[in-house]
């Protein structure tokens, strides 16, 4: 039961990266030939804006299944540990 509950745990660990990873922090990173980091310059123009797309990115993140999956991977697998 120990070995299952690792195994859960390690993959839905991999998982939550990769969701951030595809769903979160790269999924917008390179539309328009830019990089997606913010430079003080940028800031200084329209700090309005990025604020709101930041913002679209956690709530994209947190709207995502692939996140919840995950969650609930790493949740059932403490459990697990718990019982056995």
């Amino acid at each position: 039961m120990q070995t299952v509950s690792d195994y859960l745990f390690i993959a839905s660990l991999l998982t939550l990266i990769l969701s951030f990873v595809f769903v979160g922090g790269g999924g917008r990173g390179f539309t328009n030939g830019v990089s997606a980091y913010t430079t003080d310059l940028q800031m200084q123009q329209d700090p309005g804006k990025e604020f709101e797309r930041q913002d679209n990115v956690i709530k994209r993140f947190f709207k995502s299944k692939l996140f919840w999956i995950a969650a609930a991977g790493i949740v059932i697998s403490v459990i697990l540990s718990e019982m056995g």
